[in-house]
């Protein structure tokens, strides 16, 4: 465990808004910023960080919590690991006792095999055995920079059958245990276990927090059918939610607001030696709508820039409806003739490669540039017509959607109103799912002006009891407010969350916590609301003992229903 007071150092010494901005495109909006939610698919964006509470919470989906909970949701990282990668950060010495967690040991272990596995493979690439893969396949064939072979944690599996085996097993692990992590195989006849890469250049996959969580591993051996062999899914790895070199990628796809998409590990390596840091690559799949939201976090435009006939470049295009779905603006670049991206940045550098964005073209004219419009026959035309509706109808923003069908029937000669024709009795793709559970506005106004600190909360504090409330949720929100004041003297959101293991009661409490009230507004609607709820308490209580005084007149009981009389003077009824 961590003591308290080291979690509250680390809390308090890391800004939520630089730390979420590390991950996701965010646009200020009043005092606080808004981005698309990165746990639910949305349009419109709903995921609110208030950089004064240092929390954040999707007003979509409903999910909330402060620095360490974004870690844990968005990284799948335990707390101890959240606590610890934040306290790295901030250069915090953190002191840690043992815990039992079955799951949380398993996902550390996979975590630590894939680091040393890096470590491993990148140290053996230097090898004086394997120098003709360092000197002649990766710096000559390939030219790739001493630079770039560091920085990108280049490496090589050996020819060996368990040599990280063996490695691994100085270090602690079983065999088992790197089978889990995707480092190794057991053969089903023998019961043997050996490694799962050997004579591969292997290239680190890692995810946003710049942790090692897989490989692609490209064969030496000549001969071999499987050119590249990628990790298996783990715990840690999902290769639909991970797009190859977005952790080194995302400032400068921030900052340019576009991104190239290249199909290969290489490409990516050879645009990054030639100063195009601002590129992912597909790794020869097909978009996932995960992927394609990720990039939507970080620009708003999207160059797809592929070898002509490669297959990665027509899976790209089937799911492109994925990057328009995902609010992306989508263009083609056309690399001549028998090159592809690696080959334009070794021979023209960066300038051939910004020439081509220059002429890069739409998704609509790319579509039907070989379609000749004068000759297609209606069933032609009807199915474009029917696959761009399909597309164009996934773009939330109503006036660029407007915009795409406008081109498309102009480049087809045909009616925009047949694209809106296919698009009619859809649902309105432009409205955010709200998945917030809704309460009393009353009580939930009362609340998230108490965490605005008026100036009398502790008088409301002694007006006001969680009994008083309707909501159950509320009054229990209400109650832990209570405690912390009375501990603490003040109301603070996130401390309210800190190892909380009940999601609804961190969605709640972000929820009414980012909540914006003018602070003009503040003391005046503070005295308000509490009237009105000390108000609503009378009337239920009323209500309660009228109905009781019925009860006992009906009965003939006059000696309570005296008592009910004297307690409804009591309450001033």
């Amino acid at each position: 465990m961590i003591p308290q007071e080291t979690i509250e150092q680390v809390r308090q010494a890391t800004d939520i808004v630089q730390l979420i901005g590390e991950y996701l495109r965010l646009k200020k909006r009043g005092k606080n910023y808004l981005a698309l939610c990165p746990f639910h698919t949305e349009k419109t964006p709903s995921f609110n960080v208030s950089p004064d509470k240092q929390i954040f919470h999707c007003f979509g989906c409903g999910i909330g919590g402060n620095v360490f909970s974004f870690l844990i949701e968005h990284e799948k990282m335990s707390f101890v690991e959240a606590v610890r990668h934040l306290a790295n950060r901030a250069n915090i010495t953190i002191r840690e006792e043992a815990v039992s967690d079955f799951q949380r040991e398993r996902l550390e272990k996979i975590s630590y095999a894939n680091q040393l596995a890096v470590d491993f493979y990148h140290k053996q690439l230097h090898a004086n055995r394997y120098r003709s893969v360092l000197e002649d396949y990766l710096k000559g064939r390939r030219q790739t920079t001493p630079e770039a072979i560091d920085y990108f944690k280049l490496g090589l599996a050996g020819t060996e059958w368990d040599s990280f085996i063996k490695h691994a097993a100085t270090k602690g692990f079983k065999p088992d245990e790197l089978v889990a992590a995707g480092l190794a195989l057991q053969s089903e006849k023998t019961k043997s276990y050996f490694d799962r890469f050997r004579h591969r250049l292997m290239i680190p996959i890692f995810n946003l927090s710049q942790k090692p969580i897989a490989f692609g591993g490209r064969t030496l051996k000549k001969g071999e059918p499987a050119k590249y062999m990628n990790s298996p899914e783990t715990p840690l790895y999902n290769k639909g939610n991970v797009l190859y070199g977005l952790n080194f990628a995302k400032k400068a796809i921030r900052e340019r607001n576009h991104v190239y998409v290249v199909e290969g590990y290489f490409d990516l390596i050879s645009l990054w030696q030639v100063g195009i840091p601002n590129v992912v690559a597909s790794s020869g799949t097909a978009f996932t709508s995960q992927q394609a939201r990720l990039l939507a976090r970080f620009a708003d435009e999207v160059y797809l820039f592929f070898d002509a006939d490669s297959a990665g470049r027509n899976a790209a295009l089937k799911s492109v409806d994925l990057l328009y779905d995902a609010g992306l603006e989508v263009k083609v670049i056309e690399p001549p003739e028998g090159d592809d991206p690696d080959s334009i940045a070794v021979k023209q550098g960066r300038d051939g490669i910004e020439e081509l964005k220059e002429k890069a073209v739409g998704f609509i004219p790319f579509r039907i540039r070989d379609v000749d419009i004068d000759t297609t026959g209606i069933i032609g035309k009807e199915k474009l017509i029917k696959e761009l509706s399909r597309i164009g109808g996934k773009i939330a923003d109503p006036t660029r959607r407007s915009l795409f069908f406008d081109e498309a029937a102009n480049l087809l000669g045909v009616s925009a109103g047949l694209f809106r024709e296919g698009t009619a009795g859809s649902a309105d793709l432009t409205t955010t799912t709200a998945s917030s559970k809704k309460y009393d506005p009353t009580e939930t106004a009362f609340l998230s002006l108490l965490f605005n600190n008026p100036g009398a909360i502790d008088v409301i504090f002694e007006k006001v009891s969680a009994d008083d409330l309707d909501s159950k949720e509320l009054a229990r929100l209400y109650s832990a407010m209570i405690i912390q004041y009375r501990a603490s003297g003040v109301v603070d959101a996130q401390a309210l969350i800190d190892n909380r293991a009940d999601p609804a009661f961190v969605s709640l409490v972000t929820q009414i916590a980012s909540m914006e009230w003018q602070p003009t507004q503040i003391d005046s609607e503070a005295d308000q609301l509490t009237r009105q709820i000390l108000e609503r308490k009378k009337k239920r209580i009323r209500a309660q003992l009228l109905k009781k005084l019925a009860e006992a007149e009906k009965a003939g009981d006059k000696e309570k229903a005296e008592q009910i009389i004297q307690e409804m003077k009591s309450y001033g009824l």
